[in-house]
């Protein structure tokens, strides 16, 4: 019950997973990177609606790239405010062209 190689084992379950939230931090911070740059053509394309959609992704991304979506309850609603959001602004002009 009280193995050594009990203990190895969860200090290894323990380290794989740190290592696919760090994997998953780095994709979200390239797609929010992506995403603000489609934000800053959205203005130079003088597309506000666009610009917000596109603005409210990036914010998001930013918020879970950094950890801060996954420390604070608040912060967290706040994340799936801003992606569903910017889903619903991209659909509404999507539908409406």
């Amino acid at each position: 019950m009280g193995d050594a190689g009990d203990t190895e084992r969860e200090q290894n379950m323990g380290r794989s997973r740190g290592a696919n939230t760090e994997r998953f931090h780095v994709y979200i911070g390239i797609a929010a990177a992506l995403w603000v740059i489609a934000a800053v053509a959205a203005v130079i394309d003088r597309d506000t609606l666009m610009a917000i959609s596109w603005s409210c992704m990036a914010a998001f991304g930013i918020l879970v790239a950094i950890g801060a979506a996954h420390r604070s309850r608040g912060i967290g609603y706040l994340s799936v405010a801003l992606v569903v959001a910017g889903v619903a602004i991209s659909m509404a002009v999507f539908l409406s062209d």
